[in-house]
């Protein structure tokens, strides 16, 4: 009987152990594609003036709604004149631009 218990014990502990290490690798997968993507936008430039939504949401911050606020601010307005009129568009602020200006180009 407390062979069989232990035994139990044992083979939840292992289980337990084997559910955490495979959780760990997950994460870990996911924190390099993230510092992947971190990586590239570092040395790659986005023109907001000819980015796709595709582009654009490689930038911090920006999502799908916000890439389309840009292209749409960008269609009615015509092209930006400098990277500080990307504020201009609802739900950009001046820190959002502040972040990614060694990101952006005209």
């Amino acid at each position: 009987m407390k062979h069989t218990v232990i035994t139990a014990l044992f083979a939840a502990a292992l289980l337990s152990l084997n559910i955490n290490i495979a959780e760990a690798g997950t994460t870990n997968t996911k924190s390099a594609e993230v510092g992947v993507v971190q990586s590239q936008n570092q040395h790659q430039s986005i023109n907001i003036n000819t980015a796709s939504v595709k582009e654009l949401v490689l930038l911090n911050g920006i999502g799908e709604s916000k890439a389309k606020a840009i292209i749409d601010y960008r269609t009615s307005h015509g092209q930006f004149d400098s990277i500080n009129d990307l504020a201009k568009v609802k739900g950009i602020g001046e820190k959002l631009v502040e972040k990614n200006k060694g990101v952006i180009t005209l």
